[in-house]
């Protein structure tokens, strides 16, 4: 017997609760006429074993109701953030948003003050987003899903494209969790606000303002006028600003396409395709196309200097013939400090849950097949439970991490010794791969580790960040049917559990 949602269905708060149960795989249904005027608070979620009231209650409810797929979070640490940032959206984002979205009720002076804080709480989510990929850990969380369909919901009045273009790392986080089924399914495409398209409209206005410029300056210098007309053109002194507005968009628009693919910071800056644009927005600021060439051809002379300079290439290359070394010791330190510090917390969480068996996803070693089984060796370290700050010790857990690059998704398997009998290593490999059959390939096949990889295929639409999650489902599917995941009840009291935060003034 399904779940019933006394709620309206139109409503961005039932969106939250709707979108979260698809995440949860839960059939949840919304009785027409539920959401209307009946005496009592809506909305009510119907269990088997009584009610529950107020949309953060219900969604953190459907969310515990599978803990395996850590919609609330993997560890108590990811729990607590999770509650910040749905608090946040909550008071600092909705609460605004709604007095803007009744602005046709509301003094223009208020509206005023709540655009204002709707475009603060932006920007902390947007710098937020500069660093992480979702809200709240490594994967969609209840923080995602509530912030998303808020944004959604404003996006159909009042938050236009217009107001959204600043907020790029909002944006591509926007786009990437609209293009899950989960949400595609209960919101609906939107059309995200796109700064390009009002950027390409921008040069044609502003051309024509500077017409009318060069034409009053002829009259003044008469004859004279051809000669001074050509000379901006060669000395580059005037800066076009629509142009440099909009190379600077179409920059902007690019490294947010390449981020939404999987690219980190650092790839996406040194991108080809970038580096053209970023060198055309110089050339541009420095007033245009030939603007350098006559100082260039007054300074001939300074030619010597600069072959001078030249001789001094060969020593910034040896340099970086030694980076990648350097480099990989300390990418090599950074996924050794990120395993313990992991390997600690699923210790905690098999613990507090009673797991056997863990899958995650690890940031450092950036899909190098290599990091990976480095950094599975750093979690199964033994913890000295002395050190000031431990390291591993989830040796005796069965984990599958996950980490991304541009050109793949990497996959790792671990299997402890006393599991093999209950869980071969190699069928679980087999089994989150066969996802993707195409495009993907075993690397390493052992009793204990099994290594694996997924290659990125932008013409099947098959991104590492993407199929990401979908991976880790499988994975944890494919332990629940051998009976090595726990299954929830429904008995704990803790399932039902409410505080001050589940009851809104608003």
């Amino acid at each position: 017997m399904p779940m019933k949602l006394y709620a309206d269905p139109n409503k961005y708060l039932t969106k939250k609760v709707l979108v979260t149960a698809s995440y949860a795989g839960l059939d949840i249904e919304v009785p027409k006429g539920g959401g209307g005027a009946e005496e009592g608070r809506i909305p009510v979620l119907e269990t088997d074993q009584g009610c529950i009231f107020s949309t953060s209650a219900i969604a953190r409810y459907l969310a515990r109701l599978r803990r395996d797929l850590g919609l609330y979070g993997q560890t108590l640490l990811e729990s607590g953030a999770i509650d910040s940032w749905t608090d946040f959206c909550t008071h600092e984002l909705e609460v605004p948003l709604g007095a803007w979205l009744q602005q046709a009720n509301v003094p223009p002076a208020v509206v005023e003050r709540a655009k204002g804080d709707v475009s603060k709480a932006l920007t902390v989510l947007d710098n937020h987003l500069l660093h992480f990929t979702f809200m709240a850990g490594d994967q969609i969380t209840l923080a995602d899903i509530s912030v998303c369909c808020t944004i959604h919901n404003g996006m159909s009045q009042v938050l236009t494209s217009a107001f959204l273009s600043p907020f790029g790392n909002l944006r591509r986080w926007f786009s990437l969790c609209m293009a899950q089924p989960e949400f595609a399914k209960v919101l609906g495409k939107a059309e995200m606000g796109s700064a390009p398209a009002a950027s390409k409209a921008a040069p044609a206005p502003a051309k024509k303002e500077a017409a009318p410029a060069k034409k009053e300056a002829a009259p003044k210098k008469e004859a004279a006028a051809p000669k001074p007309a050509a000379a901006p053109a060669s000395s580059g002194g005037a800066v076009d600003d629509a142009a440099v507005k909009a190379v600077g968009d179409a920059i902007r628009e690019l490294k947010e396409k390449l981020k939404a693919e999987g690219l980190s910071g650092k790839k996406v800056n040194e991108h080809e395709e970038v580096k053209a644009l970023v060198a055309k927005l110089s050339e541009l600021k420095a007033g245009g196309g030939g603007g350098a060439a006559p100082k260039a051809e007054a300074k001939k002379g300074a030619a010597p200097k600069a072959d001078a300079k030249k001789g001094a290439a060969p020593k910034a290359d040896a340099k970086k013939e030694e980076d990648p070394v350097e480099a990989r010791k300390k990418k090599m330190k950074k996924v050794l400090k990120e395993g313990g510090k992991r390997g600690v917390e699923i210790e905690g969480a098999a613990d507090m849950g009673g797991l056997q068996f863990f899958c995650t996803n690890v940031e450092e070693p950036e899909g190098d097949l290599e990091m990976m089984e480095a950094c599975m060796t750093a979690m199964n370290e033994k913890s000295d439970p002395t050190e000031e700050e431990r390291k591993g010790g989830s040796g005796n857990i069965g984990k599958m991490i996950f980490s991304c690059c541009t050109e793949h998704l990497g996959v790792l398997a671990y299997v402890p010794e006393h599991q093999r009998e209950a869980c071969s290593c190699e069928e679980w490999m087999k089994k989150v791969l066969s996802l993707f059959p195409s495009n993907s390939e075993i690397i390493k096949v052992g009793k204990d580790v099994c290594i694996g990889k997924v290659n990125a295929d932008g013409n099947n639409n098959i991104f590492p960040l993407k199929i990401r999650e979908p991976m880790i489902l499988e994975a944890n599917n494919f332990l629940r049917k051998l009976g090595l995941f726990p299954e929830d009840n429904g008995d704990s009291d803790d399932e039902m559990v409410f505080g001050d935060d589940d009851f809104p003034s608003m």
